[in-house]
């Protein structure tokens, strides 16, 4: 719940309208994002169908007046790959995503998401892996979840976003979420990267639009 709020303040103190929830699972930011009227449209991104059936049950889609559903769209799509719809995005959250990557294939997310979607603002969380020993029955070495291919320590978490700023023409800062051990740190990394440009992204999709 922590994480969540943090990644909403974010959106908000960036003045996030129309937002990708990237890799969104069952839909628990999404719910989250719909509740609050500020962001017009929300989508959310997953490669997996059932995770987007999960995400639909959890918002009741089937059961929302029409002109609430127009605000939310499910795509399934892959972010290792180019995907032409999540361009022209207010900002995009990679929530808990870029650990479920082997990391061969973290550059290719990095292309899909800030070389071609390239969103305003992209809010990323991932563990804290310096963090773990202080979850009972999780030692040094050991991952929070079996799905995980690996977890950052805030050194490699920061040089990470740094050269992904550096590259695709964003800022950054980079923080933590929830209590801060002043050995090792908060439990969740957290960074928010804005696009340096001065094309809004909202101009971006109008531009194509009208090349359209």
């Amino acid at each position: 719940m922590r994480r969540r709020d943090a990644v909403l303040a974010a959106l908000r103190d960036n003045g996030a309208s129309r937002v990708l929830d990237l890799g969104c699972g069952g839909g628990a930011l999404l719910g989250a994002l719909v509740a609050d009227r500020r962001f017009t449209e929300v989508v959310g991104v997953d490669v997996a169908d059932r995770s987007l059936a999960m995400a639909a049950r959890r918002l009741r889609l089937d059961r929302l007046p029409e002109r609430q559903r127009q605000r939310i769209h499910l795509w399934q799509s892959a972010l290792t790959y180019r995907d032409d719809r999540l361009r022209g995005y207010d900002a995009a959250v990679l929530m808990e995503v870029v650990e479920h990557l082997d990391p061969p294939r973290l550059p290719a997310l990095e292309d899909a998401v800030f070389g071609h979607a390239r969103p305003g603002t992209v809010v990323v969380t991932t563990p804290n892996v310096e963090y773990n020993v202080r979850y009972e029955g999780l030692g040094a070495g050991r991952f929070r979840h079996a799905d995980h291919r690996f977890e950052w320590t805030r050194a490699e978490f920061a040089a990470w976003v740094a050269r992904v700023a550096a590259t695709h023409g964003y800022t950054a800062t980079v923080g933590g979420v929830g209590d801060d051990d002043p050995e090792l740190g908060a439990p969740t990394q957290l960074a928010v990267l804005t696009r340096t440009d001065q094309t809004g992204p909202s101009t971006d999709r109008q531009t194509e639009e009208t090349a359209r």
